[in-house]
């Protein structure tokens, strides 16, 4: 997948209204993930809540959305990741 079409996927993904369910390839562009990563996760846990309708799996934003905050933290500089991860 091209730059552009990231970047198009992640407009969608930002536009999107909180309540909306998007296909994998929209979320992994919107959180900066590869569609790989999030493959991975859906298998061993860790990433945001899905929904699987047959073969389709779909992600609720706001349950992606969740996760994110959640998961991702603000911090001021790297150096607060040392204390962090000891």
């Amino acid at each position: 997948m091209d730059i552009s079409s990231i970047g198009i996927l992640r407009i969608e993904f930002w536009k999107a209204p909180d309540e909306a369910f998007l296909p994998r390839n929209v979320v992994a562009a919107g959180i900066d993930h590869s569609i790989s990563w999030l493959e991975a996760k859906a298998t061993h846990g860790g990433g945001p809540l899905m929904r699987k309708y047959g073969r389709r799996v779909l992600y609720c934003k706001k349950d992606v959305l969740v996760w994110l905050s959640e998961n991702f933290r603000p911090i001021a500089h790297t150096s607060e990741l040392a204390i962090v991860n000891k």
